[in-house]
């Protein structure tokens, strides 16, 4: 009689690979992040043929574009950059991401097998603080190719609502391994991020508003043509990254 393997569903890790878990279950903790976003209008068209179409653009278009330096999580450090597409799901508002830029394999793997974030790796991720107060963030998907730079210049210190969270929505995709047209699996997904600001021993949020640039020098996920800039933040908080909730799953029937 031949000889089956001892490895039972029931003693597999929550990730792959099975035996040996790539992390542990979320949630993940943040600690000591700090975040350059931008608000924006984007072109409308442009916005439109990026979002799926279960989702609604809102109106007047709007978008916003994150970059985190996360010093420590419970799945190590890395560098981020995503942008949202504010939209309306069953005429709730949320924000969907479409691409995201990370400079670590673990928050890249996990963010797409979970959630579905459309991770895909940078070669470098900066946040410089400069002798005049602006702050910057600086992403290069290839080496100096200043994919993209956001210039914050904090003027006005503001309130905690400023990270108000906002669910995001990915579209998660994996692939028929037997080739089928239609994937084997596909949703639209949900999670919220929410953020806690640091607080001074003023009591002030460490939450910092005023006008900002941001350029972007080569075609990338997060590209999205801009109209104008409505400014940026500066902020330091913690977060905690939960599992999220499925929106949609798609059948067969939605891709004949």
């Amino acid at each position: 009689m031949g000889k089956h393997g001892k490895l039972k569903p029931a003693d597999w890790g929550a990730l792959m690979p099975a035996h040996n878990a790539l992390a542990h279950r979320p949630p993940y903790y943040y600690r000591d992040t700090e975040m350059v976003m931008l608000q924006f209008e984007p072109d409308e068209a442009a916005a439109l043929a990026l979002l799926p179409s279960e989702l609604e653009l809102m109106e007047p278009a709007i978008a916003f574009m994150v970059m985190e330096q996360n010093h420590w999580t419970t799945i190590g450090g890395y560098g981020e950059v995503y942008l949202g597409i504010m939209c309306l799901w069953n005429g709730e508002p949320h924000a969907y991401v479409p691409g995201v830029y990370v400079t670590g394999e673990n928050s890249q793997i996990l963010g797409r097998e979970i959630w579905g974030f459309g991770k895909k790796r940078c070669q470098r991720f900066e946040i410089r603080k400069h002798d005049n107060g602006d702050v910057e963030a600086i992403m290069d998907i290839r080496a100096d190719d200043r994919a993209l730079r956001a210039v914050v210049k904090p003027q006005a210190n503001a309130g905690a609502e400023i990270l108000a969270p906002i669910p995001l929505i990915c579209l998660k995709i994996i692939p028929d391994v037997a080739g089928g047209v239609a994937p084997a699996l596909a949703q639209l997904t949900s999670v919220t991020f929410k953020a806690e600001p640091y607080v001074g021993v003023d009591g002030k949020a460490e939450v910092f508003t005023g006008p900002a640039t941001i350029e972007m020098a080569v075609p990338s996920d997060v590209n999205l043509p801009i109209r104008a800039v409505h400014g940026g933040v500066y902020a330091r908080f913690t977060a905690d990254l939960p599992y999220g909730k499925v929106l949609k799953t798609y059948t067969a029937a939605d891709f004949s």
